[in-house]
């Protein structure tokens, strides 16, 4: 019997010790340790998310204002010109309606620049705060013998979880501290 174990060992190309990945599978998952956070519940309390959505907010607002003073001041002048057009000559006109096109243009790119400085600002708050998330998931997850930490959310892919499996609470508290601490120290 043991000829047989051995030959059909030495053709299938596996020695004794080698481990199908289904049996690899098997024994990690004996092991498997997993917890979830609710990234709405992050999101709604993580300080420095609050903080920078609201100065993401004063910043949007800022700079909408600024595009509407311009826009504003554009239309103020096409009015003019429009109620004046009549008492100019062909070149004074044509002067001045190629000054208003340059300044359409001008407000066109004004609009798309100012896009691109949100859109670049948004996306470094977001990075930022990602990577404060994934350090302390990197850590925690370490510390706590976790082999996965899954972000959950409601109507998302996991349909049920276990709340003795949620460390939203802890998340939030330690994120909370360390951003409070670089906070007073002024990072």
């Amino acid at each position: 019997m043991a000829v047989v174990v051995l030959f059909a060992l030495h053709f299938s190309g596996k020695s004794g010790s080698e481990k199908s990945a289904a049996e690899n599978v098997a024994e990690a998952s004996t092991n498997l340790r997993i917890a979830y956070f609710n990234s709405d519940t992050v999101r709604e309390n993580y300080e420095l998310f609050k903080v920078e959505k609201v100065a993401m907010e004063a910043e949007m607002k800022t700079a909408e204002d600024r595009l509407v003073s311009e826009q504003q001041r554009f239309q103020k002048d096409v009015q003019e010109f429009q109620q004046r057009a009549e008492f100019l000559t062909i070149t004074e006109r044509e002067s001045r309606e190629q000054k208003l096109g340059k300044k359409q243009q001008e407000l066109i790119q004004l609009e798309q620049q100012l896009t691109e400085q949100l859109q670049s600002k948004e996306a470094d708050v977001n990075k930022r705060i990602f990577d404060n998330v994934e350090a302390f998931l990197k850590d925690y997850a370490k510390k706590n013998n976790f082999s996965y930490v899954v972000s959950y959310i409601p109507g998302g892919q996991i349909w049920y979880t276990n709340p003795a499996l949620d460390i939203s609470k802890d998340m939030l508290d330690a994120l909370n501290a360390e951003y409070a601490k670089n906070k007073t120290a002024g990072k």
